[in-house]
């Protein structure tokens, strides 16, 4: 094997070590709630029906 395979497999092997590391940062446990909260946040009504403060005319 030449010197530049070897260093493409290095450096190959790094990146994907770290999109690992990112990864698991990411989805770990300690940030789940962080992570998962906005996506239900963004499902709520922002005025529910019959709401005293609606801006809906009509």
């Amino acid at each position: 094997m030449s010197l530049r395979a070897l260093l493409y497999l290095v450096f190959t092997a790094l990146l994907a070590a770290v999109f690992a590391g990112i990864v698991v940062y990411y989805y770990g446990r300690r940030r789940h709630d962080r992570i998962e909260t906005p996506k239900y946040r963004m499902l709520d009504d922002d005025n529910p029906p019959g709401a005293a403060d609606s801006d809906r005319r009509g």
